[in-house]
């Protein structure tokens, strides 16, 4: 039985975005909150990783996660077929901002997310980076763990994704070996942050929904045979309750269907002589 459709939740889009808040909240300073000052914060969350950190095989479940993943969004939301609204999908792809300092001055910031979508934005294959600041944030970002980035993920880098207007954030751990849940879903303001519940899915899965994609992610088995223990991210449509494919998969599907159509074409063409 097919999960129900989620909601329709419109995305919405200025630049640059600035959310409203609650009389008497105060916008998220997590710098502050950990005594250091906004440049070093900032500086410290794309450190490159230490030699050898991130050796095989972790590397190839961690790039297998952000590989379908950007695959499947290209098709569903970059593709002017695509299902979902319309919008630009990056991978790996830098995000340049500024941020408020302590006296007003504006510090300038640079986070990669593995995976990020910004609805609105025309898509540009020849960018090389996403500037928040003229495009406003982008409203979802999925990081995948590994050994030298994890901590940083679950807390620096997600206080500082809502500090700049994130209005989502995925965690997902490829490989099982981290000490916090495998998957986790965030909905972030510029004041707060919200861990999104999970929920069960038909095939007894446990996944987690996306209000802003109209999605859901689940964790799919074991991974492969050659990385014992590794785990995969799928993210599933509610309203079929299939798993979105990759690009390529899709661009086979739709190959193939052209062949069937020549075929068929071709068929009646040699009876109408």
């Amino acid at each position: 039985m097919a999960e129900p459709a989620l909601p329709s939740i419109q995305p919405r889009r200025a630049a640059p975005r600035q959310p409203s808040r609650a009389l008497g909240e105060e916008p998220l300073r997590p710098w502050r909150a950990a005594g250091v000052p906004l440049p070093e914060w900032l500086a410290s969350l794309e450190d490159d990783p230490p030699p050898g950190e991130d050796a095989i095989p972790m590397i190839e479940p961690h790039a297998e996660a952000m590989c379908y993943t950007r695959d499947a969004f290209v098709h569903r939301f970059r593709a002017p077929s695509g299902d979902g609204p319309s919008g630009e999908v990056g991978f790996d792809l830098p995000v340049t901002f500024h941020l408020q300092g302590e006296r007003g001055e504006q510090v300038p910031g640079r986070l990669s997310p593995d995976v990020l979508v910004a609805f609105g934005v025309t898509p540009d294959p020849a960018r090389r980076e996403f500037d928040a600041d003229r495009l406003g944030a982008p409203d979802f970002v999925l990081e995948v763990h590994s050994k030298s980035t994890w901590k940083r993920d679950v807390d620096a880098k997600l206080k500082t994704y809502a500090a700049i207007g994130v209005r989502e954030c995925f965690l997902f751990d490829p490989t099982g070996r981290f000490p916090v849940p495998g998957l986790q879903g965030y909905a972030l303001t510029k004041t707060r942050i919200r861990r999104l519940p999970p929920t069960r899915l038909a095939n007894g899965a446990e996944g987690v929904r996306s209000p802003l994609l109209g999605l859901i992610a689940y964790v799919k088995g074991d991974g492969a045979p050659s990385h014992p223990g590794a785990q995969e991210i799928r993210w599933l449509d509610p309203a079929t309750g299939e798993a979105l494919p990759t690009y390529a998969e899709s661009r086979a599907e739709t190959e193939e269907a052209k062949r069937r159509i020549a075929e068929l074409e071709a068929r009646v063409a040699s009876l109408t002589r």
